[in-house]
């Protein structure tokens, strides 16, 4: 069973003769970056210098994925957003919203054709043709709740939860074509898999009932999208969340260490493949590799 195969079975609830190590977030690091000579500061913006550092992991390491975009920003320059371009270890972030209400933001009808998107989908047709039979193409694509949270600013959105959740469905309405757009514009172009980051949704900033009630109804419409293998990724504590997640048609649930594996797997069952949790920095920047062994068995 080849690292591709292996990957899809595991997604998919199948049998597989090892667990593979794979994740659906991006995996670089700034020695990947010195070693291929693609930066940061010029992979966000060139398809070459993305799809030269997105090989890395695979290169490397033996991790069999190699997944573009590398920030969640992607989509928010796209409508509009002022960034923050990063630096060499920390990715561009929005640092001016948009738009301050729903009825002032339209998804543009040209939006492939704005900011790094055609960046983006070139990266992964370059990834496709010379890797793609040997290992999963991963799109990542960011999720309805964190771009609405990019375009009208994350204070607002959550505040509207309270003063005026119908704003809060506009803007969601609004924000799930373009994660839904995107998407299928990458697997256009050769993605294997899309991975779907929302990390504003996460239980540390939602509850359950309001995830239900605002994130939820969004997150299926988008699984449902999808016709290829798909993942969900939510940053922090999302126990609360699960009971939901579990039914929102995705493959696979990527998580973070605040979740013990033992409680997702008794809440998720068997209705979504498990993803995670080894902790990226106590775990892998800061401990020791018997560490790491340890946590992952």
């Amino acid at each position: 069973m080849n690292a591709k195969k292996r990957i899809f079975s595991a997604l998919n609830g199948g049998r597989v003769d090892r667990i593979p190590a794979w994740l659906p977030v991006v995996p670089v690091t700034v020695s990947m970056m010195e070693i291929s000579k693609a930066p940061w500061s010029g992979s966000h913006s060139n398809a070459e210098q993305m799809a030269k550092l997105a090989a890395m992991p695979w290169e490397l390491a033996g991790l069999p994925t190699a997944t573009v975009p590398f920030c969640l920003s992607l989509e928010a320059e796209a409508l509009g957003c002022q960034l923050d371009w990063g630096t060499v270890n920390r990715t561009p972030s929005v640092k001016r919203p948009a738009a301050s209400k729903p009825d002032e933001f339209d998804v543009p009808e040209n939006l492939l054709e704005r900011g790094r998107i055609l960046t983006a989908l070139k990266a992964i047709e370059i990834l496709a043709e010379h890797l793609g039979e040997e290992i999963v193409i991963n799109a990542k694509v960011t999720g309805p709740f964190t771009i609405a949270g990019h375009v009208f600013g994350v204070g607002n959105l959550l505040s509207w939860i309270k003063t005026n959740p119908e704003f809060v469905h506009d803007a969601m309405s609004r924000t799930v074509e373009v994660t839904k757009e995107l998407a299928k514009a990458f697997l256009a172009h050769g993605a294997d898999i899309v991975s779907v980051s929302d990390p504003t949704s996460s239980g540390d900033l939602l509850s359950g009932d309001y995830y239900e009630e605002f994130v939820f109804p969004h997150h299926k419409d988008v699984a449902a999208s999808i016709k290829a293998p798909s993942t969900l990724h939510i940053c922090g504590y999302t126990k609360e969340l699960l009971p939901h997640i579990r039914h929102t048609g995705f493959d696979g649930f990527s998580f973070e260490e605040k979740v013990d594996v033992l409680t997702a797997k008794k809440i998720l069952g068997d209705d979504i493949s498990l993803i995670g949790n080894i902790s990226p920095v106590a775990t892998m920047l800061q401990g020791t590799p018997e560490k790491v062994t340890t946590e992952a068995f």
